[in-house]
């Protein structure tokens, strides 16, 4: 098991018992989504999936933790609502989506893809369909002194891959967590 891997594992299995809170962004972009899947990248214990479930999405999470996916599995079935669970570690060397299909959408939130990682998600994701991502930025940072590598720069992802056209990119500065949001089509 790799280091990583325990790491979140051990936070997920000390978290109080509730569900997580979906966070801000995706509630107010969710009526940008196209109807249909939804992959959800670096899931943890599924505050974006849950939401985006009881909104009658078909929701397939991803994430490292299997303890953080079991939290899932346990608050989708409590909330009634279905979600398909995968352990990837995201950041292992090519194909780490390879035993997934391709979706309507993708959401990441709170995480920072790696470079490698981006034509694995354009390839994952169907003409037309969205990619939606949330994360922190350069600001917090230096506000927090959370660590640089998993921050975006300004506008860093505007031309990320060639097979996706940036459709809307805003930061958000006002709260105690800034980030950076894109959204993306896939062509």
């Amino acid at each position: 098991m790799s280091k990583s891997r325990e790491k979140w594992d051990s936070r997920y299995l000390n978290k109080p018992d509730q569900a997580p809170q979906v966070h801000r962004f995706v509630e107010a972009m969710v009526d940008q989504l196209n109807a249909g899947s939804v992959l959800d990248i670096a899931s943890g214990d599924g505050a974006a999936a849950l939401y985006l479930a009881a909104n009658g999405f078909q929701v397939t999470a991803t994430d490292i933790s299997g303890e953080g996916l079991k939290r899932l599995s346990r608050f989708a079935a409590q909330k009634g609502v279905s979600v398909a669970t995968e352990v990837i570690d995201l950041e292992q060397e090519g194909g780490a989506l390879s035993t997934l299909g391709q979706f309507d959408n993708i959401v990441i939130s709170l995480y920072k893809p790696v470079a490698a990682l981006w034509p694995e998600l354009a390839a994952h994701l169907r003409p037309g369909g969205r990619l939606l991502l949330s994360t922190f930025n350069l600001k917090h940072h230096e506000q927090n002194g959370f660590s640089r590598r998993f921050c975006l720069e300004p506008a860093e992802l505007s031309a990320i891959h060639p097979a996706l056209k940036l459709v809307q990119y805003r930061q958000d500065v006002g709260s105690s967590q800034t980030m950076d949001l894109y959204l993306f089509e896939r062509l």
